[in-house]
């Protein structure tokens, strides 16, 4: 199970540091680069702000996550196996 979840964050660091420092163009699906802005990009000094105070970054991580069991950005297994647990374990242990 870790050599997976290892496994999958290497393959998609790119998309996780996209959601994580909500960049506008870099790791948007997975690549190098997008012509398009994302629609959860910020500003640099927004982003300079988060990395500084760091609260910022564990609020994003805690809709990062939950955007990606609501929304269903993952499916059940990928999220199960970057996580821990499953959507429906999560949705109830936050309600």
């Amino acid at each position: 199970m870790k050599t997976k979840r290892i496994q999958y964050i290497r393959n998609n660091w790119k998309l996780g540091a996209h959601l994580l420092f909500r960049t506008k163009r870099f790791g948007v699906n997975n690549r190098w680069w997008s012509y398009f802005d994302s629609i959860f990009g910020i500003s640099n000094l927004e982003k300079i702000k988060a990395v500084i105070l760091i609260r910022p970054l564990i609020e994003i991580w805690k809709h990062m996550r939950f955007r990606a069991g609501a929304c269903h950005i993952l499916g059940d297994e990928s999220y199960e196996l970057l996580y821990g647990e499953t959507k429906l374990e999560y949705q109830t242990r936050i309600s």
